[in-house]
């Protein structure tokens, strides 16, 4: 189960056709759909067996507390089979576009005497027959003709046996590419382009794509992320937890991720990992957990921080780890990452502090909204880490250990040159595109990183920073993920993808589509996405996302702007009443272009619309406590402010455009009225 890092991307090549298999022809089926034997038919939307997990404990919490009831039935179907999903993907889509419903048959059935074009899907055995594919790395795909067959077929397990989705990735490409379906956003009567044909023809194709990363996720938050936080948000919001629930579904925003060939071919666990371990150990083994200036090592039940210096824990950790890894023959890397927030400090016994470099001061966690100078923390973890790392490799040599680069252990050690090779460290940074001087450490930071460790991916809070405002960073995003596929990048999970779909719809878009591939060309991406989504509205909504583009480079390189958490009101000042409406003038005009011609088209663009909107409340919010905090404003004045904006979030809890339960919780954060000094 050893991991290596690709050095090229996989060839992609598309012979011009000379002679067309016919598919569908005037709305009627020209074709059959063929699986391999004993394929079991897709009773269901596909829920993955990694959706229905969190879903159930997500779902427990809730039952517990009252607010919710588990359906274990309603929340997990099937398991996703990749040839089975891809077949009735396949018949779905085909016939949104043309009406003719293409039948599905195992290949033991299929009738040799038809002069049907055969579509075979999966490892069929005429596919096996003229494709090896034992050459397609997991999670890869082959599309090939044959006169009047079609194959489709793609690697569905990993070395290790492992499921993966190499063939429905490669349907959803055939998809993409011949029939010209586009996965927009969530939501399939706004977020899905269907082009309707009477039909439906194929030439000649040779096609062989696999993916770079080994791991490329954008973690679905709308339903069930930060659990802690939204239900008391939405009490407050006069909004239901099942109201909520049942409009936002995993089945619709989990299917766009699966649309995009967003998936894994490993199986990582790399974060906080010692949650429960007050609780478990500290009678047994009081001195293994952290110091605190007081000089008790009581750290309490949540998010306990441990004494990393101490042999006796490594010793504990190692045999966990072991156990962990043992049981779960598919588990590439077991989490060793210490705990973020809590209560507790981290270390300050002696031993543990000696292991830090004096003279190394960086600011405290920025997501935190902490900025003061902190000593740094790296050198001290990562030695932990490698002590951990060669005790689990002598039993378990060709298995990994995740761990973070995080917070005040983030900036490249300065001591420690060697890593352990079965170390995966996780790089969280890049988390904001509103600051050029931190893009830049960060790249800087990656490429240090990237000298040191043998396994490198990222993993950034980019997503929660806009609060649900308008920004465009789509040209950066794609220079900065092909700066870090060239330097080791091997996989990534973005946290979150939390559904403002109006503001960021377009930077959610070009993510998952340069995570499949990064060295792909961002502005034909940019260009596909609003032609398919605006129609003949395109052009205008071209100029506005330029504008919008422009706008959030004017606020990086301004350099003003650190966090929401600290100084929200610097980010929001830009967003003007003139550039507002320059804006929407631009809305308007894609919605006059596109008239009555494609009502999906006109409701994505008032989806935007909604966004912009959105933005200015979001503004005048921040800018009145803002206001207050210098001295021209009272807190009464702000109070009235509130009440009224409080409303318009609440009437905005359940929109596809913004994620209100998410963004007032950061919104929330911003709200201080404390003076600022002059």
């Amino acid at each position: 189960m050893r991991i290596y890092v690709f050095v090229t991307m996989a060839v992609l090549t598309l012979v011009v056709p000379i002679k067309a298999a016919s598919l569908v022809t005037d709305h009627k089926a020209k074709s059959i759909i063929v699986v391999p034997q004993g394929t079991a038919t897709l009773a269901d939307e596909p829920m993955s067996k990694e959706e229905y997990d969190l879903k159930k404990k997500i779902g427990e919490k809730l039952e517990a507390k009252g607010e919710g009831k588990i359906d274990a039935v309603q929340w997990y179907t099937s398991t996703v089979n990749s040839v089975s999903v891809a077949a009735s993907e396949m018949q779905k889509y085909i016939e949104k576009s043309t009406g003719a419903k293409l039948e599905i048959v195992t290949e033991d059935k299929l009738d040799d005497s038809s002069t049907l074009t055969r579509i075979f899907i999966g490892p069929c055995k005429r596919s096996m027959a003229k494709i090896d594919a034992a050459k397609i790395k997991p999670e890869g795909y082959v599309i090939k003709t044959n006169g009047k067959e079609l194959y489709i077929i793609g690697r569905d397990k990993t070395d290790a046996g492992m499921d993966v989705d190499g063939t429905l990735n490669g349907a959803y490409a055939f998809l993409e590419k011949f029939v010209g379906v586009r996965w927009i956003m969530p939501q399939p009567e706004v977020g899905e382009v269907v082009p309707v044909m009477a039909s439906l023809s194929v030439g000649d194709i040779d096609i062989k794509e696999e993916p770079l990363l080994r791991q490329r996720r954008l973690r679905d938050c709308e339903r069930y992320g930060h659990t802690d936080r939204i239900p008391q948000l939405l009490k407050d919001l006069g909004v239901s937890i099942p109201d909520w629930e049942n409009f936002f579904t995993t089945r619709i925003t989990g299917a766009w991720c699966r649309h995009q060939r967003l998936g894994a071919r490993v199986k990582l666990k790399y974060t906080h990992a010692y949650n429960g371990w007050w609780d478990k150990y500290h009678e047994k083994y009081p001195d293994i957990f952290a110091m605190q200036p007081d000089g008790t090592r009581n750290t309490g039940g949540y998010r306990e921080q441990l004494c990393v210096s101490n042999p006796q824990l490594w010793e504990l950790i190692a045999a966990e780890k072991i156990k962990e890894l043992k049981e779960d023959p598919f588990l590439t890397a077991a989490s060793i990452s210490p705990n973020d927030g809590g209560g507790s400090e981290h270390c300050c016994c002696e031993k543990c502090r000696a292991w830090d470099p004096p003279q190394q001061k960086v600011a405290n966690d920025l997501d935190a909204g902490d900025t003061k100078l902190q000593q740094c923390l790296t050198d001290r973890y990562f030695r932990f880490y490698n002590e951990i790392a060669k005790r689990v490799a002598k039993e378990m040599p060709d298995r990994y250990l995740g761990t973070y680069a995080y917070s005040i252990y983030k900036t490249p050690p300065v001591i420690v040159k060697h890593l352990e090779k079965n170390l995966i460290v996780g790089y969280v940074g890049f988390y904001t595109y509103l600051n050029e001087k931190e893009r830049q450490r960060d790249r800087e930071e990656w490429l240090k990183w990237s000298k040191l460790a043998q396994q490198l991916f990222l993993r950034p809070n980019l997503f929660y920073h806009g609060m649900g405002l308008p920004v465009n960073y789509t040209h950066k995003f794609a220079d900065d993920i092909r700066f870090m596929a060239d330097h080791g990048m091997m996989a990534a999970d973005f946290d979150g993808l939390i559904s403002n779909w109006g503001p960021e719809g377009l930077n959610y878009y070009v993510a998952a589509k340069l995570l499949w591939n990064p060295y792909a060309n961002v502005n034909s991406i940019v260009d596909d996405y609003c032609k398919s989504a605006y129609g003949k509205g395109a052009p205008a909504m071209k100029i506005y996302y330029d504008k919008l583009e422009k706008l959030t480079n004017e606020i990086a390189s301004d350099g003003s702007y650190t966090n929401f958490k600290v100084n929200a009101y610097t980010f929001v000042r830009h967003y003007t009443d003139d550039l507002l409406k320059e804006l929407q003038k631009q809305l308007d005009a894609a919605v006059a272009a596109i008239g009555t011609s494609d009502s999906g088209a006109v409701a994505r663009v008032k989806l935007v619309a909604t966004g912009l909107d959105y933005g200015r409340h979001v503004r005048d919010l921040i800018m009145a406590a803002y206001a207050v905090r210098i001295g021209k404003s009272t807190k009464s004045e702000f109070e009235e402010v509130r009440a009224r904006e409080d409303k318009y979030f609440a009437s905005m809890a359940m929109n596809w455009s913004v994620s209100t339960a998410h963004n007032y919780s950061y919104i929330r954060m911003t709200l201080t009225l404390k003076p600022i000094k002059q």
